[in-house]
This record gives structure tokens, sequence and C-alpha cells, in this order.
């Protein structure tokens, strides 16, 4: 069931091409969500971080934990929230709040391109 609900997620969250074009945010998520009709983000986790890309920038790196996105808590945050969060156009800045694996916890903004 809940590959079922993460492959749905990811073609929601992730694939974001029908409902608005796709914004790149210079990382990628494993996401996993928990529900169905509500569905809610229930852990994502950094799988990988574009070179050269503002989020390697400012330290996001493979593995963190993405705990907050725009103020939404993750787990918990509905995933039309946190989809409509990076869904936004071109330029709009977005708030990320990461946990290290060391249980450090940081904040960046980034630019949607």
């Amino acid at each position: 069931m809940y590959k079922y609900l993460l492959l749905l997620f990811l073609v929601l969250f992730v694939n974001n091409s029908s409902a608005a074009e796709k914004r790149d945010t210079g990382f990628k998520l494993d996401v996993i969500v928990k529900g169905f009709f509500s569905p809610e983000v229930k852990q994502a986790t950094v799988k990988s971080v574009r070179s050269g890309s503002l989020a390697e920038s400012e330290g996001v790196k493979v593995g963190d934990l993405l705990i907050a996105i725009a103020g939404c808590k993750i787990p918990s945050c509905p995933a039309h929230i946190a989809k409509k969060h990076i869904s936004q156009p071109k330029g709009t800045i977005v708030n990320f709040q990461f946990k290290q694996p060391n249980g450090e916890s940081y904040s960046v903004d980034i630019q949607l391109m």
C-alpha cells in the first residue's frame, strides 16, 4: 500500500508537469506519504543535490531530512500544500528547513528555477 501511495505522490508532487511547470530547487527528494484521500508528507530525505546549484552552496547534503517547506512541518504537511509551495512561479523564493544526520537543523531560502 505504501509503495502505491509513494508512487502516486511522486507522480503528483515531483513530476508536476500537468498542473504547472516543473520547478527546480537544486535537490531531489525521496518522499514517503501517509493517507490516500488527504495524503500527508510523512518523510522527505534528500537523495541528490545538483552540482553548482544554490542548494549545494547553501549546504544541502544527501541524507538530510526536509523538516518543513515554507513553514509547513514534516511530518504532517498535506501533500497538496507542499506541492503548491514548489509549484509557484519561477523566481519565487521558498524556505526549506532541513535536519542533518547529526541532529543539527538549518534553514535555506531557495529561488525556484
